[in-house]
């Protein structure tokens, strides 16, 4: 009795340590889950043609309403080319905007309609974002009335600013933009007075464009 004992007690024992070595065996052959892959974020070029349109909202002054302010509001299109080298990226834009500004005081008026800029663009790109500096000359239509008349010109000046801009998707990008514009300041006849003025603005532009 006491050899069978002991031959059942070492057969279970060498079953035991058989089925461990087996398990063992199996969790080696199951296959490692794959690790997972880095994927480098979508990195995209600026260089190219575009096109946009803006929402604008404008804080104005005119030299003969002693420089009451006015506020307004406008919108616009504008467009340009880029060619980007490494971070750096330059261009050139234009853009054509109505503005509703109304500057009065003492009897007189001064009326912003139209106006627009041809620019210089650099800026360096911060994936996915372009943080840039813009300048150039700027162009807008101004009509000045007083009870005697009125009469409007085209003031010439400049203007800058800085903005930045991101890629919505693959070729949407949206933007927001500060610029102050001086647009100079003309002779403006009135019921044979002459009025010189200038006119100048402050402007926040939100945008959105399509790049080719």
């Amino acid at each position: 009795m006491r050899m069978l004992t002991t031959t059942l007690m070492a057969s279970a024992m060498a079953l035991v340590a058989f089925q461990a070595a087996h398990a063992a065996d199996v969790v080696d052959e199951i296959p490692a889950a794959p690790a997972a892959e880095y994927t480098e974020p979508a990195v995209r070029n600026w260089s190219g043609a575009y096109v946009g349109g803006t929402i604008d909202w404008h804080h104005g002054e005119a030299d003969a309403t002693g420089n009451n302010k006015s506020v307004g509001t406008g919108g616009g299109l504008y467009g340009g080319y880029n060619v980007q080298d490494g971070q750096m990226v330059y261009g050139g834009e234009a853009d054509i905007n109505y503005t509703g500004n109304d500057s009065h005081s003492s009897g007189r008026r001064v009326q912003q309609g139209l106006n627009g800029s041809v620019r210089a663009r650099v800026g360096v790109d911060v994936n996915p974002v372009l943080v840039y500096g813009t300048a150039g000359v700027a162009l807008g239509n101004a009509e000045l009335k007083t009870p005697a008349g009125s009469d409007d010109k085209t003031l010439v000046g400049w203007t800058a600013g800085v903005g930045a801009e991101t890629f919505v998707t693959d070729n949407i990008t949206a933007r927001a933009e500060y610029r102050y514009t001086d647009y100079g300041s003309k002779d403006f006849r009135t019921g044979g007075t002459t009025i010189s003025s200038g006119y100048d603005e402050h402007a926040v532009k939100l945008g959105m464009g399509v790049k080719f």
